[in-house]
Parts: C-alpha cells; structure tokens; sequence
C-alpha cells in the first residue's frame, strides 16, 4: 500500500516507522534515512534528512535511548537494567475550589422527607 511517498508501512510487517521529528536547521519535517549507525540494546542512532533539500539539505543522527521502564518487564535481560518510573502526586493536583476531600454523606437520621 502506497500514500504517493513510497510504501507504507504498518505494524503487521515490514520495517517499523520512525518517529517524525524537525530539522534543526529550518524546522521543516526530517524522514529517517538509515539506522545502521549505533544501536545497542538501550540506546540506537538513527540518520535523518532534512525534507527541504533544495533550501536547507540539512542531514542529522538523533539518539533514541530507553530511559525508565513504566511497567517492569515479565522476561528481564541481564544487560538491560531500567529505573523504575515512580508516580507521586503533584503538588497541584487539586482544583482551586477543592476545600477538602469528597462530600460526606449525610447521615440517615439527618434526611428529612
């Protein structure tokens, strides 16, 4: 299946799609060339190139990294050892008109018909 750019590719086969990101040269959209540069378990490069050729011709490596696990895996490698995310509360997760916790309900003597 094509979109008029060359082939598309999904999940259900063939190379996985790159993340799009911008050119640091002109902020045009930058497709992904190649990613045979550095690629180790945690960390991988992969070479970009500016859609603007004929202005910009911009050519970049962006490094993708593994950073934090936000759910442990169930068949951990010895070679890849991630933190852990820990989630805690902000400071301002309550609304401004938030006095105290929920409304209590009113007890069963105290509702008048």
């Amino acid at each position: 299946m094509t979109n008029g750019r060359g082939p598309k590719l999904n999940n259900g086969g063939g190379a996985p799609r790159m993340p799009s990101v911008q050119c640091p040269g002109c902020g045009e959209r930058a497709f992904a060339r190649s990613t045979t540069g550095k690629a180790t378990l945690l960390y991988r490069e992969v070479y970009y190139h500016c859609r603007n050729v004929e202005r910009c011709g911009c050519q970049f490596v962006v490094g993708m990294a593994t950073l934090r696990a936000t759910v442990p895996s169930r068949m951990p490698q010895p070679l890849a050892v991630l933190p852990m995310t820990t989630w805690r509360h902000a400071d301002n997760d309550r609304a401004a008109n938030d006095d105290g916790g929920p409304p209590s309900e009113p007890a069963a003597d105290a509702i008048t018909i």
